[in-house]
């Protein structure tokens, strides 16, 4: 079975890098970028399986990136990670495909268990 590969994007390198530390410790392969832009240029150029999204970031915004990949790739699951400030962004974001969403700060078993049943199931689902 390959080994699931996840994008995070989001513009705090340190949320990057502790994203991708908790789910490299569950065996997934994982990617960064640190803006929308880079994040679109890397699922352009290698794909994922899933894609964590920041939804607030200077550049491009969250909204922005979500429309983008879902032109390239309809199918692929982004779940959206926002603050708590910008809850009715989340949920546009899921009006426009977003498979859910969780809210920052999070703890990293919720967001495990959001990208495991993401990647088992593709099915939609909303934090609650």
């Amino acid at each position: 079975m390959p080994i699931p590969r996840i994008i995070v994007i989001d513009d705090e390198e340190g949320m990057c890098w502790a994203v991708a530390r908790a789910l490299q410790e569950e065996g997934y392969f994982v990617r960064t970028a640190t803006s929308g832009p880079d994040g679109l240029a890397l699922v352009e150029q290698e794909g994922a399986d899933l894609v964590l999204l920041d939804i607030r970031m200077p550049r491009m915004s969250g909204l922005e990136v979500l429309k983008r990949i879902k032109l390239l790739h309809p199918a692929m699951p982004v779940i959206i990670m926002t603050g708590f400030g910008s809850m009715p962004t989340a949920l546009e974001a899921i009006e426009k495909g977003a498979a859910g969403y969780i809210t920052k700060p999070f703890n990293i078993d919720d967001l495990k268990a959001a990208v495991k049943k993401t990647l088992a199931t593709g099915n939609h689902w909303i934090e609650c």
